[in-house]
């Protein structure tokens, strides 16, 4: 496999190599999302411009499966993508909802490797992609970006670390509403109702990312509705109350008392 052809699906089935599996993807040239590259600061040089290819998703299509052999580092430069693991049971679970210069399959950061993820365009996308050589070469020459990528790995362990600590001591419920608080900070737009979150989130979309049913979902935010703390109507969630679902997973604070004379800790 090249390094200098983004590996994985992309597209439809019919638009993939007879001969290699790749995608016949389409290419777009960088300054349609210079802004939001999270390489940005660096676009004044022209090399890097020839380093990253851009391809355009439409709504609905594939950039790459699980278990596809990808190397180099892709970047969401506009739109949204979708993260999403198949358990061997056949269930799948929503791993993350990706936001415009968010960077995604580390596994082929460093050198060719299977993803565990599969990843999918939820609207028409931009989405960057630098080989795994000139990445690492890339690195070497930059010391700000690098560090910027420790940061932000460091940023995904730290997420993974407080979700396992949720899964432990949350409710499901309490992980329900905390989802809703996320997604609205990440895609929520102020209108005159509250916070729209701006995606078209499903109840079962919702249950895969909890690992829950879709039957519990719907019940679970029906009471949330009834509470007068969000709306939901046709794929659209609205959060009305922001101050009242986080009363539902903020602790209680622990007020420690004095010690006396003479007790023993």
């Amino acid at each position: 496999m090249s390094e200098g052809t983004p590996p994985g699906r992309g597209c439809t089935a019919t638009s993939l190599s007879e001969t290699t599996g790749l995608p016949k993807m389409r290419k777009t040239n960088c300054a349609v999302c210079e802004a939001r590259c999270p390489f940005g600061s660096l676009h004044e040089r022209s090399q890097l411009s020839s380093l990253i290819r851009h391809h355009r998703y439409e709504k609905g299509e594939t950039i790459f499966v699980q278990g596809s052999m990808i190397s180099g580092c892709y970047m969401l430069c506009q739109g949204k993508v979708q993260l999403a693991h198949r358990i061997h049971d056949g269930h799948t679970q929503i791993v993350k909802f990706l936001r415009d210069g968010e960077c995604f399959g580390e596994e082929g950061f460093w050198q060719l490797g299977p993803s565990s993820v599969s990843a999918q365009a939820l609207t028409e996308s931009v989405v960057g992609w630098i080989s795994s050589i000139d990445f690492q070469e890339l690195l070497r020459r930059n010391s700000a970006l690098a560090l910027e990528i420790q940061k932000r790995l460091a940023g995904e362990v730290k997420e993974l670390r407080v979700r396992l600590a949720e899964q432990a001591h949350l409710g499901t419920r309490e992980r329900l509403i905390k989802l809703i608080l996320e997604l609205g900070e990440k895609y929520g737009r102020k209108s005159d109702h509250g916070f729209v979150i701006d995606l078209e989130l499903t109840e079962r979309d919702l249950a895969e990312m909890l690992g829950n049913t879709r039957e519990w979902v719907c019940k679970t935010l029906k009471g949330l509705k009834q509470r007068g703390l969000i709306a939901y109507r046709c794929r659209e969630l609205i959060i009305l109350d922001e101050a009242g679902l986080r009363k539902y997973i903020t602790p209680p604070v622990i007020v420690e008392r004095p010690l006396e004379a003479g007790s023993v800790r």
